[in-house]
């Protein structure tokens, strides 16, 4: 790991401000967290919001007296990040001798004794990089407290103290000494030259005490390595840098064994970089990393190399949910070989799959099922969203493949049974292809939520059509069948369903077409809780209904919109029907054409945002609002208008704690 940020003059930079928050990496279950080197002496003011999506970032130690107030503001931004010092364990940068006295290196310079540092026969200082001389790991050589002592305790007193680090990255945890120092050394100051099997255990031994010492010292920080999985049992991680360093096959294997020996939270992980090329657009390579980390389990870091650790390069795939591992790593049939040899291999995981070709020629490869591409602004011959049930995978490449959402996937939102559902996310992007949302137990046209209503833990579909509502248990109960606006109507239906009067059980919010624009709220039974106009009883447009936790309390509130021939208003209120929040307008107070609502978290910010969708012969457009109203997000997705109006819904379809914005209505070309 080269320092890019030694040899550089300290300065000072202004501090501005954020100009926006970003979106925490997404850090999804079973995906591996994305790292970070970040080691210029600099924190650029415009790098924060995008190093604040990585999972994990590496700090200079400095960074905690240069820029305590930035370090600060990428823990807004991401509460969920993890920050580590970056500390070299052997060796000390004679440039830090001029820094301030508040600097972490500077204390660490003012406390080196002269018997820490490793010499050769005749004395002088031994190098592995220049103006770095070496520090003696082991216990030769050295009186009172030893350097392997007196490291843990500088991290524990120094560094972890401070609060700002929830952990370290530890460089150069080499298990020996003769790989890389640059001329013959004296560790025991005898003034020979040590023979190099000898002088190599005494080294594994004193590393071994130092990071025992440093887990001692600092129970609870994550410690990252670097330097090889000689020490796995004894840390965090370790980085491969270089993947794959001299040959994948035997490399991918040690990242495996190396996971398996690691402390919990494991965090192990590989590092593939441009050989200090700026070559963000390496997609293959990029690729490549990406899906042996996957593969493998590992955490990844992509960056430009050992020259240039201070990129923020983003890449499509850091943003693919793919979930938890369903298995672990297997060579594919059509491949030769077995165990860690260059190959075809592949990994399912809940929501996708990734393939890695470690081979020196492209391969065809047969898919286990219909999968679509990842849908991407880079690289967009790769990543064009296509669906495949078969691929050509090229040579020492990989792809990640999105399983095709199943209709059983959207829980928790109403639907139009047989609708063409298109899904986005916070942002505008479409998250995959669109699909016909067509279930066989519910009638076609039915307004569709598929929810656990009696909490016995089988979901319920409870579906609506011509006026009535039937509910068709997952468990052993047999349908219910209730008409909430009496026998003789037999119209169009709006459903939400949630917890309304905080018993077990779910409740059933339905809203009508036409007059009187009641909001009714009914058990699964059918018995009726509450009633209420939601707009002027004359009102001939109907209500539209959505139930959701809009602050975040744990307590349910009913939204309703305006149907056709009123503006597009949007009324909050509770459970029973006594006014919760304001009301707004949606868009112009002019458009008449009725508006679709839903209810959900669509910025994991812990709160449900209010999703419109435009109404009838309006241009096609979804915009999210907060629960006062404010506006958070537009989406147009289309200019011209849309006869009958959009629906959307929200539901998280991959289970990353998101839910997506699901639009029904549009043409489905």
């Amino acid at each position: 790991m080269r320092r890019i940020l030694i040899a550089v003059i300290v300065a000072t930079c202004l501090v501005g401000q954020m100009a926006f928050p970003v979106q925490a990496a997404q850090a999804l279950p079973g995906s591996p967290p994305i790292i970070n080197l970040y080691l210029d002496w600099q924190m650029k003011e415009e790098d924060l919001p995008a190093l604040a999506r990585w999972d994990v970032v590496v700090l200079d130690a400095n960074q905690q007296a240069r820029y305590p107030d930035k370090i600060l503001k990428l823990r807004q931004l991401n509460p969920k990040i993890k920050i580590l010092a970056y500390l070299p364990t052997e060796e000390y940068a004679v440039a830090h001798f001029s820094e301030p006295a508040n600097y972490p290196f500077a204390r660490l310079g003012t406390a080196i004794k002269d018997d820490w540092w490793v010499n050769g026969p005749t004395g002088a200082k031994v190098y592995f990089w220049p103006g770095q001389p070496m520090l003696n790991v082991t216990d030769q050589g050295q009186s009172g407290e030893k350097w392997n002592e007196f490291f843990p305790r500088f991290i524990r007193d120094e560094i972890m103290s401070s609060g700002m680090w929830d952990g370290v990255f530890l460089d150069n945890v080499f298990d020996g000494i003769s790989h890389f120092a640059k001329s013959s050394y004296d560790l025991d100051r005898n003034g020979k030259a040590d023979d190099k099997a000898t002088a190599d255990k005494a080294w594994n031994d004193g590393m071994q005490k130092m990071l025992r010492l440093i887990k001692q010292y600092n129970p609870n920080a994550i410690l990252l390595g670097n330097g090889g999985a000689g020490y796995a049992d004894k840390l965090n991680g370790v980085m491969f840098e270089h993947f794959p360093s001299w040959s994948w096959g035997p490399n991918f294997q040690e990242v495996r064994d190396t996971l398996a020996k690691n402390m919990t939270p494991a965090y192990t992980a590989i590092n593939v970089n441009t050989d200090n090329r700026p070559e963000q657009t390496n997609y293959r390579l990029m690729r490549f990393g990406l899906s042996s980390a996957l593969a493998a389990g590992s955490s990844y870091s992509f960056d430009q190399g050992d020259y240039s650790h201070n990129v923020v390069w983003w890449y499509d795939e850091y943003e693919v949910p793919l979930g938890q591992p369903k298995s672990g790593p297997r060579i594919l049939a059509a491949a030769t070989g077995q165990g860690s040899v260059p190959a075809v291999w592949m990994r399912s995981y809940d929501n996708g799959l990734v393939l890695v070709n470690s081979t020196t020629k492209a391969q065809k490869v047969s898919l286990p099922g219909i999968f679509e591409k990842v849908h991407g602004t880079q690289d967009k011959k790769t990543n064009d969203g296509s669906v495949v049930d078969s691929v050509m995978l090229g040579a020492q490449d990989g792809l990640l493949l999105i399983k095709r959402v199943a209709i059983n996937d959207i829980i928790g939102t109403s639907f139009v049974n047989g609708a063409f559902i298109r899904t986005y996310d916070m942002s505008g992007k479409q998250t995959q292809n669109g699909f016909f949302a067509q279930r066989g137990d519910a009638p076609s046209g039915a307004t569709v939520f598929v929810a656990d209503v009696d909490q016995d833990g089988f979901d319920d579909v409870v579906s609506a059509a011509k006026g009535a509502v039937t509910v068709s248990f997952g468990g052993t109960r047999k349908p219910v069948t209730f008409r909430p606006y009496g026998s003789a109507y037999t119209g169009t239906l709006y459903l939400s369903v949630g917890n309304a009067n905080r018993d077990a059980a779910l409740e059933i919010v339905v809203g009508r077409e036409g007059k009187p624009p009641e909001t009714r709220v009914f058990t699964w039974s059918g018995k009726e809780l509450a009633r209420w106009s939601a707009y002027m009883p004359l009102f001939s447009g109907g209500v539209r209904v959505a139930m959701g936790d809009l602050d975040g309390d744990g307590m349910r509130e009913i939204v309703t919109a305006a149907g056709p021939g009123g503006g597009p208003h949007v009324r909050i209120w509770k459970t029973d029907g006594k006014v919760w929040g304001g009301s707004f307008f949606a868009f112009d107070p002019n458009e008449a054409g009725g508006i679709s609502i839903a209810v959900g978290d669509v910025d994991k910010d812990g709160k449900d945002e209010i999703i419109v969708g435009s109404g009838r012969g309006a241009k096609p457009r979804v915009r999210v609002f907060d629960a006062r109203g404010n506006l958070k997000r537009e989406i147009v997705l289309g200019e011209q208008p849309v006869t009958n109006g959009i629906d959307v819904g929200a539901a998280d379809l991959n289970g990353d704690g998101i839910d997506e914005i699901l639009v029904g209505g549009m043409p489905a070309i």
